[in-house]
């Protein structure tokens, strides 16, 4: 394995971790019926954004594309554009997939939050 893909896939694992912690603690919140505090969501809202930052740093350590001009704002301006536009760019079609394990991730954190909620809160009833 290249060390930039290396790299590459670590972040992309922390990425996917945070998205896993953020949205399984807002199932717990909610099935407690707490609201989370604003630093919580302040907080994950600046991890999400330097994760895929630094995950695109990574990705452009082992490709032909080097340099993208001002990441931080590009990425928090258009992430959904940039980072399928990059990919496709320099690997083509295989290069979905870690954006395809991200969207998974993504829903597997909701549906395991939705479980938790309905452990702890249980079913609603009419």
């Amino acid at each position: 394995m290249i060390v930039g893909q290396r790299n590459s896939l670590i972040m992309l694992v922390l990425l996917g971790l945070s998205i896993m912690v953020y949205h399984v603690g807002l199932g717990i919140l909610s099935a407690c019926g707490m609201e989370p505090l604003p630093t919580f969501e302040f907080l994950y809202q600046g991890a999400f954004l330097c994760g895929v930052v630094w995950w695109l740093k990574a990705e452009a350590q082992s490709s032909p594309i080097k340099d993208i001009y001002c990441a931080g704002m590009l990425v928090g301006a258009a992430w959904p554009i940039i980072i399928p536009y990059h990919l496709l760019k320099t690997r083509g079609i295989r290069g979905l997939l870690p954006l395809f394990g991200l969207i998974a991730t993504f829903v597997f954190a909701k549906l395991l939050a939705s479980v938790i909620y309905l452990g702890f809160s249980g079913f609603p009833s009419h």
